[in-house]
């Protein structure tokens, strides 16, 4: 890395950003594990806890480089530091791995977690010269693995999700683009790629952590493990359609639905509501609803997610769309919605 020996206007806007870069990775990794640690139902493999590990790195990294950039540049303390620093990133890179690899079905095997965990360790043995080319190599599987998370959430989310993730992507993105700005290859280009470098690096982890952070549903791309079963049921309780999303013979499709609509009846007409219900949790489980002209969608899940809440109601204005005519004429045969699983498919 540069080294900045002498007091000057450069020295002092580098170090200022170098210090904005580990002030917001700290911010938000004490935010992330902040939720984590609040969380009752916290789990080991969680994806808060994985972000909050991703910006413990960076921050890290930060710190460590600005001490051997800054104050300590004569050996051994600076290739100390600047070895921290490396190792700090691949750390950072690996809490990145994992986070991804909990969201994407592909079946990857945590191979990117595995070189990421191996990575971290690699600075120790390896000559100073090839700490950089290292760190790109990880940087490039962590630009694959964005990649990968664009084109999978692309396909599972919609609505303010959506857009979020595109925030998401395009941060990190921003992010990356300024830690190859800001490397020894960006200085060698010159004082004003460098800059540029922390400048991206800095307004990426701002729009990364911060979309992150204040995005809910983005820990909630975990919801294809979460969905049941999916009911359609007439006004008058009539089962027009149904999918199970995890097998269970044990069921009585038509009398579920019959029950279902009772009780929909039942607390309507207890809160004169004309709407009908949103959410009813019952131990375990949670029972989402979306509502059509003339019948309501069902979706039993173990979680009340707010992105299944949007995929019931995208599924019940499709059905409406597709199957208007039908239900007009509907008596009671299942067969004339057999192409319903279709859709169901397209969506869930």
């Amino acid at each position: 890395m540069p080294l900045f020996e002498e007091a000057g206007f450069t020295r002092d806007i580098f170090l200022i950003l170098s210090s904005g870069i580990a002030f917001y990775s700290i911010l938000f990794c004490v935010i992330f594990f902040g939720h984590w640690f609040k969380d009752k139902y916290r789990k080991k493999l969680d994806l808060r806890l994985a972000w909050s590990v991703f910006f413990l790195g960076l921050s890290i990294n930060s710190i460590s480089f600005i001490i051997s950039d800054f104050w300590l540049i004569t050996d051994p303390f600076n290739t100390t530091f600047v070895s921290l620093g490396y190792i700090a990133l691949m750390f950072a890179i690996t809490g990145f791995f994992a986070a991804i690899e909990m969201i994407l079905p592909y079946k990857t095997r945590h191979a990117l977690t595995l070189i990421g965990i191996i990575s971290t360790f690699m600075p120790l043995v390896i000559p100073r010269f090839l700490f950089e080319p290292l760190a790109l190599f990880e940087s490039i599987l962590a630009l694959i693995g964005i990649a990968l998370f664009l084109r999978y959430t692309w396909r599972s989310t919609a609505g303010a999700v959506q857009k979020n993730v595109r925030w998401v992507v395009g941060g990190f993105v921003i992010g990356w683009l300024g830690f190859i700005g800001r490397s020894d290859t960006g200085y060698l280009l010159g004082v004003h790629i460098y800059t540029l470098g922390l400048i991206f690096l800095t307004f990426g982890i701002l729009i990364f952590g911060y979309v992150l952070s204040t995005s809910p549903a983005l820990d909630e791309l975990d919801w294809q493990q979460q969905i049941l079963e999916l009911y359609v049921i007439q006004a008058g309780g009539l089962l027009m359609c149904h999918h199970q999303f995890v097998e269970n013979p044990n069921i009585d499709q038509a009398l579920t639905a019959a029950g279902i609509a009772g009780v929909q009846s039942l607390f309507q007409e207890i809160t004169r509501s004309d709407t009908g219900l949103n959410i009813v949790s019952i131990g375990d489980y949670d029972i989402l609803f979306a509502h059509g002209a003339s019948f309501t969608c069902v979706l039993i899940a173990k979680k009340p997610y707010k992105i299944l809440l949007e995929k019931v109601q995208e599924f019940t204005d499709k059905f409406q769309y597709e199957f208007g005519t039908v239900l007009k004429q509907f008596e009671g045969s299942l067969q004339e919605f057999h192409s319903a699983d279709e859709l169901i498919e397209l969506i869930f």
